[in-house]
């Protein structure tokens, strides 16, 4: 039965369910980071007026209800709730949510703007689920999988489709898609609140000088970041633990990078899903997009100083002095860890 057309701006104006958290404590390596001797990236700093931009963009999506492509239809946010996990234990149980809601949602809408009109007419048979993801990024996934053109008809829709796969350091990765395609536009980063405290990302959101510091988790996945970017070959990310999401890039030398406000789960005007379809149509240069600019930060107070580690142990004991500064280590930050303890 045809889905009917549906308000765009509305629709993805609904915000984000609340999750409980139960990852176990992460465990691994003890050793110092390595050495970046590749970064290159000089400056970051955070976007002005972040929430206001998206609102601006909003203006000019359709106001009239879009039809969806018949093969991938819109999610119904109720019927997808019911399929999500209460209580977030592992990496797999975020991974399962985001390609639920929003991903979903935001690779339908994508799909739904670009279709071929002659296949809004008609059913077609599907080369990707319903929801357009190819994976609900539970399963196990080679950690270097061949990213591999989808087949397409000539002359219909190409739709956009989320690529589950992982880093090669084991982090989640959702790589946003086009049938017929291997380039990647964006990529959504995912991480968990038992590695990457609340201090964490608040240092990670700022504007300065970048130094790579091996004793600052937030200077260290700014680090993550820009490798993640060069070797997919996009510039636009997204980096979230469900309750928190920040949407970044870099330009196009690499060497400044830009981060939004954190963003909460359930924020309204805008929302999640508003700000996720503000962000693929940015890294795919729309003209109504968000237009870096970079602000010159070498003259800017130094940012990530040393910290100290910020995990309390199983046993309750109290997170060591600041005065014994810790260098963090792989084990802070990798959803590998939290998956070979579960």
């Amino acid at each position: 039965m045809p889905q009917p057309p549906l308000d765009i701006v509305k629709y993805l104006g609904t915000p984000l369910i609340p999750l409980r958290e139960q990852y176990p404590p992460g465990t691994g390596g003890t050793g110092p980071r390595a050495d970046w001797a590749e970064g290159a990236l000089k400056g970051v700093e955070v976007i002005q007026d972040f929430e206001d931009k998206v609102n601006e963009y909003l203006k000019t999506v359709p106001t009239e209800p879009v039809r969806p492509h018949p093969a991938h239809k819109y999610p119904k946010f109720v019927q997808a709730r019911a399929n999500l996990p209460s209580v977030l234990k592992s990496p797999a149980d975020l991974q399962k949510c985001l390609s639920t809601l929003p991903l979903a949602a935001i690779s339908s809408v994508l799909t739904a703007l670009d279709a071929d009109p002659e296949d809004l007419e008609k059913a077609a048979p599907a080369t990707h689920d319903k929801a357009g993801y190819e994976s609900d990024g539970g399963e196990a996934v080679q950690e270097h999988e061949e990213r591999s053109a989808q087949p397409v008809d000539e002359g219909k829709t190409k739709a956009w489709f989320w690529h589950f796969s992982k880093s090669p350091m084991g982090s989640g990765e959702f790589l946003l898609m086009r049938q017929g395609s291997n380039e990647v536009k964006m990529v959504v980063r995912t991480i968990n609140s038992s590695a990457f405290t609340p201090p964490d990302w608040d240092e990670y959101v700022a504007t300065g000088p970048y130094n790579y510091n091996t004793k600052s988790k937030a200077s260290w996945y700014w680090s993550r970041t820009w490798g993640a970017t060069k070797r997919l070959g996009c510039h636009g990310w997204v980096l979230t633990d469900w309750q928190r999401w920040v949407f970044g890039c870099f330009d196009e030398g690499r060497t400044h990078g830009w981060v939004s406000p954190i963003m909460r789960f359930d924020a309204r005007s805008p929302s999640i899903g508003q700000a996720m379809l503000y962000w693929a149509k940015s890294a795919m240069h729309d003209p109504n997009g968000f237009k870096p600019s970079p602000k010159d930060t070498a003259s800017m107070p130094r940012i990530f100083p040393d910290n100290p580690a910020r995990r309390i142990s199983v046993s309750g004991a109290k997170p060591r002095t600041p005065t014994a500064v810790k260098a963090a280590n792989e084990s802070d930050i990798e959803e590998s860890d939290v998956e070979d303890a579960s």
